[in-house]
């Protein structure tokens, strides 16, 4: 055999083996165990690309009691990895044991490639391909697949979901016998999906019966190693006395964990014991964890990337926890350059997301959870933080680490990086409200009219002295151009209603506090729309907002920068969702922001962020 013939065998074995791992970590799952003997996987087939899989269903003589077989053909050429022929196996899977393969309709192929994915979104199976493209959901009637294939038809959306199932832009299924599918098959279908259904239910009693046990059943060093964080090292004593430890291996798989992992919703960490860690090792893995949720780091986001978030808070905290060399730093999932030291995560983050050295040595690295995860569980959304029992538990979270830092100071017990400490107090001062940032920024521009008075029309002279003239205050008003500021507004599809009407508001009471009677508006989407100046109690009401389209807003720049009355230096204000290209604004201005948006571009103006 040649070398070419060598290597493209080696390829397709290596594939191969990929699908296989995939379908062998499905089966854990009940649900796909049991579904698994309704067809069979062919995981070498030839396709053309992109499409990844397609069920074929054909008439076979050695299966007459049966009725039917389903092929269920893999392209191995497709570049995807294990977690994501897990999903793609598991579309398959469902497809079959729902019942979806039925002569090819449009409306209801398409309808059940969407259910599917909600499906699989609901109970979190792997990771969708990129080429799948999955659209959003919300919105529509997940009731049945009959229902949905309805409501595409009857609002005219079909084409709007077209290319999201397995065939990408061939049909998911072929049915090669028309008159294949009879009473028996689907009833046998039926029935199978309704015992992986039970099945599954019991798997999920039994896997909360494992976490309850898992949190018993203990290795002697894990034990030793958190309570030695909770009785000798007081910064994250508090923090640590908290949290659950839960090391099972068959828990970790399920969540895709391949070291360890933390949920600060569910206030737990996981430790897969496959690696057998020592002592300090281990202290070193959950002082990591413990530091990634004393400081903020899955409510810091604001927008980033999440994993190459985690990757920059890595650097961080393990240069930490290096100088203070406490722990030791195992050889695997542990990410550790001293030549970061003293760099700030959010610094560590721009050089990675523009660099492509950094891209190429992310390839080739491994975090606590494991290839493109972060290690904390991103359960809950920022807004839920913000609020009720989020901000209780956010708040008990940033106090721990606070007075921890505080007794480690006051009784000299251990030495703490100047970083470390100057981000604890950072991240425990409450932040200013954004519309008060506003208002401040907006001062400098705009200083209080002191009143004047002229003679051109004299006041009421006063009864005691009635010959002296005295003047009347001056009630000419003071040209728009001379007190104004601009607004350029996102309108494009990315920005909802109500942060365009939050925000405007925010701007209106701003301006008639500080008799700014007119601003000057642009809507802008793919193109600028100029709204002249509008008064400020208007903004206050309903303002016909233009566009809705794309976001290209440096037309709408250029516009006022042309604008004969418009002032030369501003200020402007951009109101955006940050789903911009790079602006060039040459005169003062700044970005007011929904919280957890982030401008894809640095800048040194003044970023606000409302929220409600």
């Amino acid at each position: 055999m040649s070398k070419t013939n060598q290597s493209q065998q080696a390829k397709v074995d290596k594939q191969r083996e990929m699908i296989l791992a995939a379908q062998q970590s499905l089966h854990t799952f009940a649900l796909f165990k049991e579904l698994s003997g309704l067809l069979n996987v062919y995981p070498t087939a030839t396709l053309n690309s992109p499409v990844l899989a397609q069920l074929v269903e054909r008439e076979d003589n050695s299966w007459r009691s049966e009725g039917v077989t389903v092929t269920f053909n893999i392209n191995y050429k497709a570049p995807l990895t294990v977690h994501e022929w897990m999903y793609v196996l598991a579309m398959g899977y469902l497809h079959v044991g729902l019942g979806h393969l039925q002569p090819n309709n449009r409306a209801w192929m398409t309808a059940c490639e969407l259910y599917t994915h909600h499906f699989l979104g609901q109970i979190n199976i792997g990771t969708p391909p990129q080429v799948l493209r999955i659209p959003t959901l919300a919105g529509l009637p997940m009731q049945s697949e009959q229902d949905l294939a309805q409501f595409l038809l009857s609002e005219n959306k079909l084409a709007d979901y077209k290319g999201h199932g397995l065939g990408v832009t061939e049909p998911t299924w072929k049915l090669l016998d028309a008159n294949c599918l009879n009473a028996k098959i689907q009833q046998k279908r039926q029935s199978t999906f309704a015992y992986a259904l039970n099945a599954a239910v019991q798997q999920a009693v039994v896997g909360i019966a494992d976490k309850t046990t898992a949190r018993i059943n203990l290795s002697e060093e894990l034990k030793a190693a958190q309570n030695w964080i909770i009785s000798s090292f007081p910064l994250l004593s508090a923090l640590a006395s908290s949290f659950k430890l839960i090391e099972d291996g068959g828990i970790c798989d399920r969540q895709h964990i391949e070291i360890a992992a933390i949920n600060p919703y569910l206030k737990e960490v996981y430790i897969h014991p496959r690696w057998r860690f020592s002592k300090n090792e281990l202290i070193f893995i959950l002082l990591h964890e413990y530091l990634h949720i004393g400081l903020r780091h899955d409510v810091r986001t604001q927008g980033r990337d999440a994993f190459l978030w985690n990757v920059a808070c890595d650097y961080v905290i393990n240069g930490w926890l290096m100088e203070m060399r406490v722990g030791q730093i195992p050889s695997v999932g542990m990410l550790y350059d001293p030549l970061l030291a003293g760099r700030g995560a959010e610094d560590i983050y721009d050089e990675i997301t523009k660099s492509l050295r950094w891209q190429r040595k992310l390839q080739k690295t491994k975090t606590p959870c494991a290839n493109g995860l972060p290690d904390v569980i991103l359960e809950k959304s920022p807004s839920w933080w913000t609020r009720g029992e989020g901000m209780a538990l956010d708040e008990f979270y940033r106090r721990s680490l606070q007075e921890g830092c505080e007794y480690v100071l006051q009784t000299g017990r251990g030495l703490l990086p100047a970083g470390l400490i100057e981000e604890i107090k950072a991240i425990n001062q409450r932040p200013i409200p954004w519309d008060v940032k506003l208002t401040e920024w907006l001062d400098q521009f705009f200083p209080p009219i002191e009143p004047r008075r002229t003679y051109a029309r004299t006041s009421r002279r006063q009864s005691s002295t009635p010959d002296i003239a005295r003047p009347a205050l001056d009630s000419r008003e003071i040209p728009a151009k001379e007190r104004t500021f601009g607004v350029i507004l996102d309108t494009s599809g990315s920005m909802s209603r109500l942060q365009i009407g939050m925000a405007l508001g925010a701007i209106a009471a701003y301006a008639m506090s500080r008799e700014v009677r007119y601003v000057r508006v642009v809507f802008c989407d793919a193109l600028p729309y100029d709204a002249g100046y509008i008064e400020a109690e208007r903004l206050l009401e309903s303002v016909e907002v233009k566009g809705r389209g794309g976001t290209v807003l440096q037309p709408a720049v250029e516009l006022l920068l042309k604008a004969d009355d418009f002032p030369d230096k501003g200020p402007l204000l951009i109101i955006t969702d940050g789903y911009i290209d790079s602006l060039k604004v040459p005169i003062e201005h700044a970005y007011l922001m929904p919280v957890g948006a982030r401008l894809p571009f640095n800048t040194s103006s003044a970023v606000f962020y409302f929220s409600d």
